[in-house]
């Protein structure tokens, strides 16, 4: 009985200081923790908006290399069933950590003049096409994000069965892969990097000594 009275008294010896440090660490109910450092707030959400855009990026350039080890250019139906989720995924993270788009230009009625949004530019830069002057960010990035979508779902689509030759039952040979598939979908990412990087405030501009001069997208403020 002395025994394990002692054994007792020892696991208590220990266990106290160890609920002390834990309450410490988390916070005793009704002490409030300490304040993040300042600044750290804005950084956080620059590194999610870099970890949402990492997230696609990754997914997309697998597809890309399986598609390119596979022999006829398909990748495995359980590989591309999981990474075209993982792209599409990633694409909805990546634009709910965006800023909200900007307010819609209002339109007018049949013979009344339009108002232009505040801080709205009234003329397109010379040089530059009405239609893309208009287009905000924002709209960039969801018509690159669709984009990959779409050139996703097509790399990640199962390859159509041959038809057979005529007069006999044995399939044609299918012909050689083609690569457009797989370069579509490296160019769709990169315009939704582009797009993400030079077209929002969620994210610093570059400031690289001997990097030229990022252009600015229509519409981007910052």
């Amino acid at each position: 009985m002395r025994i394990v009275q002692t054994r007792v008294a020892r696991l208590a010896a220990l266990a106290v200081p160890a609920a002390l440090g834990l309450s410490l660490l988390t916070g005793a109910p009704g002490m409030a923790r300490p304040a993040a450092a300042p600044g750290l707030d804005t950084a956080a959400q620059q590194a999610g908006v870099l970890g949402a855009l990492a997230g696609v990026t990754q997914p997309a350039a697998e597809l890309v290399a399986l598609a390119a080890k596979a022999p006829d250019g398909k990748v495995p139906e359980a590989d591309a069933t999981r990474l075209r989720s993982a792209v599409g995924a990633a694409i909805d993270k990546l634009q709910a950590a965006l800023p909200a788009a900007a307010p819609a230009a209002p339109v007018a009625a049949p013979g009344l003049p339009v108002t232009p949004p505040v801080g709205a530019p009234a003329d397109p830069p010379a040089g530059v096409p009405a239609a893309r002057a208009q287009a905000a960010p924002a709209d960039l990035v969801a018509t690159a994000a669709a984009n990959l979508r779409k050139s996703v779902d097509e790399l990640a689509a199962p390859a159509a069965a041959a038809p057979p030759a005529v007069g006999t039952t044995a399939p044609v040979q299918a012909p050689a892969p083609a690569a457009a598939p797989a370069e579509q979908v490296v160019k769709d990412t990169v315009n939704l990097v582009a797009a993400t990087v030079l077209g929002n405030t969620a994210l610093p501009a570059p400031d690289l000594p001997g990097l030229p001069k990022l252009p600015a997208l229509p519409g981007a403020t910052g």
